[in-house]
């Protein structure tokens, strides 16, 4: 921290982050963590380095959950951290099915505001501003707000509405397009990824123009740089492929696996090098949501078995090597509303292969960065993999730009964006309308 933020910290909110299902210190790709638990701990970093004391409120799911410090705040005097992760009792103390939290919606914010008064979160006269993210966190947010006389910022991350129209197959609680209709109206502030997703909120859920921010979203560029150990997690080919997420339907692993299969059937021959298979895919990640995906299964179904390997989540020092190891990251997700998958492995110099929707037209630049495909259709993406294999230098030539365009978005800017905007809604009078 700067001398200049350490003389100014004690004017800088308190931001209470709510981030009830779902911890920003869980493993990215395994149960609901993804996007959303890296945004919302980098998030807290960069502001807790810049003198924001930052609290962070996500639901209990094991007995023995304690408040965790994150990692030390730059320039804090005495090496502590002014970012904390707090456990809040809400339902029974381990992991349940996401569309049940609505239950314990209340109970969590009457129990997060006990939290942070036992943590010495409140009191004195600094401003606090409450910063939700997704649906259930944001109705929790509200009462919280309400209840510290706060101002209340949410991201939604994604809308039912838009992650229906693209995949109509995708179950989503009846409760929550109208907790996201009046979310988009009585926030304070809503904060969205891109300008795509800025419109998806003034048209589909009501939002006024007003008070909608963009602000895009960052990548570690420490982890996720072009430098750095090669570590492929799959069987060698000439052409290898990976895919790091959650394994559900809606993220489409299953796309990637039956354009192998549309590839295989359509004559691509052997590889080089002494292999079988021109290319192998490989998928990390754990299963997600009530609609489990056997992916070896999928393999065996679409006659290329042998073509596809599968491991656990990894760490992202781990990713980062696989992402520097692999010609290509495969994203044929049915939406997103930024994709830092994409983002993370144009970091590590590789092309992107993506759905053109959402945020990915944002995150990847189309023939510069990688490519965006119309549709999700196999032998679209089966067509796409055969140019690839067809010209891998040409493909491969495509990393340079990708690391440079990643290098346009820092963590550190977006909290110092944010930063900003929490200063100025805490300079505000108190919210007439909760």
């Amino acid at each position: 921290m700067t001398a200049e933020f350490r003389q100014g910290a004690d004017r800088l909110p308190a931001v209470v982050m709510v981030c009830l299902h779902t911890s920003p210190l869980a493993q990215p790709g395994s149960g609901d963590a993804g996007g959303l638990n890296v945004y919302v701990r980098h998030l807290a970093q960069g502001l807790a380095d810049l003198g924001h004391p930052v609290w962070v409120l996500t639901r209990q799911d094991a007995p023995d959950q304690v408040p965790v410090p994150l990692a030390p705040a730059a320039g804090h005097p005495d090496g502590g951290s002014l970012a904390w992760v707090l456990p809040v009792p809400a339902g029974p103390a381990a992991p349940v099915d996401k569309v049940e939290l609505l239950t314990w919606v209340a109970d969590f914010a009457d129990a997060g505001l006990a939290a942070l008064e036992r943590a010495g979160a409140l009191g004195g006269d600094r401003a606090v501003v409450v910063h939700s993210h997704y649906w259930l966190s944001g109705l929790a947010g509200e009462k919280l707000a309400r209840s510290l006389n706060a101002p209340l910022v949410h991201t939604m991350h994604t809308l039912a509405a838009v992650k229906q129209a693209q995949d109509p197959s995708a179950e989503e609680s009846p409760a929550r397009e109208p907790a996201e209709a009046r979310l988009a109206r009585r926030a304070d502030l809503l904060v969205a990824n891109t300008p795509v997703e800025e419109q998806e909120l003034i048209d589909l859920a009501g939002a006024s123009a007003d008070r909608v921010a963009v602000v895009p979203p960052g990548v570690d560029t420490e982890v996720f740089t072009p430098q750095g150990s090669r570590d492929w997690p799959g069987d060698q080919a000439p052409v290898r492929l990976l895919f790091a997420g959650r394994i559900q339907p809606h993220k489409g692993p299953q796309v990637a696996i039956a354009a192998l299969g549309e590839l295989r059937r359509t004559g691509a021959g052997p590889g080089a090098e002494g292999t079988s298979a021109p290319v192998t895919l490989h998928l990390t990640g754990a299963r997600s949501g009530p609609e489990a995906l056997d992916l070896v299964a999928s393999a065996r179904a679409a006659g290329v078995e042998d073509w596809v390997t599968v491991s656990d989540p990894l760490s992202p020092v781990q990713l980062a090597a696989a992402f520097r190891a692999a010609d290509a990251v495969l994203i044929p997700s049915h939406s997103e509303s930024f994709g830092l998958v994409a983002l993370e492995a144009q970091a590590c110099g590789t092309p992107v292969l993506a759905h053109r929707v959402g945020g990915l037209v944002h995150a990847v630049a189309d023939g510069v960065t990688g490519r965006l495909l119309p549709d999700l259709e196999p032998a679209t993406w089966a067509a796409a993999l055969q140019e690839i294999v067809a010209d891998r230098e040409a493909w491969t030539a495509l990393g340079p730009a990708a690391a440079r365009r990643a290098q346009h978005f820092g963590w550190d800017v977006m909290a110092r964006t944010m930063s900003g905007l929490y200063g100025r809604l805490s300079e505000r009078e108190p919210p007439a309308h909760r």
